[in-house]
């Protein structure tokens, strides 16, 4: 009974909730997954653009073409697009809104104001004097 008691007495072998026994709590240096997410495993990310940037081979007319997944998938949805199936026809548009193909660059209220617009010397003397210098001291 002397040893349970002793055991008992020492702070750091209290065991309940959110203590367990010493022995099965979790080594300095070791992982809590072992078994988890390998170094190097790809993410959906890498595996995305891994699939997207594959090449494969594609025949147009009688001739085979070596293109890009993601060209291959966008080829597809434009000739879908031109044969009216409005799936397609939805994609091609929503490509271009997010791609910026739709914005109308001279119109300002769209593309936004320039930031600045530097005026012109008329001539050295008036370009040197905006940084305070004069043609004397260069």
């Amino acid at each position: 009974m002397n040893k349970i008691n002793s055991g008992a007495s020492d702070a750091s072998s209290e065991v309940g909730y959110g203590k367990p026994p010493r022995a099965t709590r979790f080594q300095k240096g070791h992982s809590g997954n072992p078994k988890g997410r390998q170094r190097g495993d790809e993410n959906l990310l890498a595996v995305f653009k891994r699939m997207a940037s594959k090449r494969i081979k594609i025949k147009e007319g009688e001739k085979w073409r070596t293109i890009t997944m993601a060209d291959a998938i966008i080829l597809r949805n434009y000739n879908a697009a031109l044969k009216k199936d409005q799936i397609a026809m939805g994609n091609i548009i929503r490509l271009a809104e997010e791609s910026g193909e739709l914005i109308d660059c001279s119109d300002p209220k769209q593309v936004g104001k320039p930031l600045m617009v530097p005026n012109k010397a008329k001539n050295i003397h008036e370009f040197l004097a905006r940084f305070g210098r004069t043609p004397e001291t260069e």
